[in-house]
């Protein structure tokens, strides 16, 4: 079994160019984004402040040209000043002015969970099984997130959906992450539960089969959401998954000739 603390510290370590190891208690570190993180795959923008808060110690990654200027920013605060609305807006400025021209949205605060590992099975009246194309018109409710069905990772046999009778009730796909000499170790997961089917543990069952498939082809599993979203987050603790980190971001929109 993968220490999944261990690969997942090893993960945002490489994502955001700095060990997390070396930080001390309190201590926050400022470092410069490499390309991974600063032009993110497929969101069409760039995000250009990430903050991650592991409960007394705080990471952050930025562009090159501001990274002087949320260093002074960041210099002697904690990891929770780190993380407030102040910080925030102040570090967004300084991109701003270091990105003349690029309009900036604060984002809000998300969370990662992880599972530690050994996921329990959750009982289910339904069928958990690998989704093919076939299955694409079998969902009942309205497609808020995505079509597993279509995803690419149906296509390595790592989507998955839970079938109650002839209805897919929820389906869950597994994301590429953004360091990719990390994909075969780390998972990051992908849930929707049919409209028709939600509060009767769907989300639970077929997180928990995830989490299971995953952790048995040497994966670490993350489950990321905003700290607002209560019922994903109580769905993912119910399985077993507890507290990584909390994120911050200003996310931008760059014009197309911007590299």
């Amino acid at each position: 079994m993968v220490d999944a603390r261990e690969t997942i510290d090893r993960f945002y370590s490489i994502r955001l160019g700095v060990s997390l190891l070396d930080l001390k208690p309190g201590q926050v570190a400022v470092a410069t984004c490499d390309r991974r993180t600063f032009a993110e795959r497929g969101y069409g923008f760039i995000r250009l402040l990430w903050v991650v808060h592991f409960g007394d110690r705080a990471a952050i990654s930025v562009h090159p040209a501001a990274l002087a200027e949320v260093s002074r920013l960041a210099w002697r605060l904690s990891p929770d000043e780190v993380m407030a609305d102040d910080f925030c807006a102040a570090a967004g400025r300084a991109l701003a002015g270091a990105l003349p021209g690029i309009a900036g949205t604060a984002g809000g605060v998300g969370i990662t969970l992880y599972h530690p590992g050994d996921a329990a099975p959750v009982a289910t009246d339904g069928e958990v099984r690998p989704l093919t194309p076939a299955d694409g018109g079998k969902w009942v409710g309205e497609r808020v997130f995505m079509s597993a069905a279509g995803h690419p990772s149906a296509l390595r046999g790592e989507a998955f959906g839970l079938f109650l009778g002839d209805h897919l009730a929820a389906e869950v796909i597994t994301h590429d992450p953004p360091v990719a000499e990390m994909a075969h170790l780390v998972a990051a997961d992908g849930i929707e539960v049919s409209e028709a089917y939600r509060r009767r543990g769907c989300g639970k069952a077929i997180l928990a089969a995830w989490t299971r498939e995953m952790q048995a082809r040497g994966r670490a599993c993350i489950h990321s959401t905003s700290l607002e979203n209560h019922a994903s987050i109580a769905t993912a603790r119910s399985v077993g998954y507890i507290e990584y980190a909390r994120t911050r971001s200003v996310t931008y929109n760059p014009p197309e000739d911007h590299p």
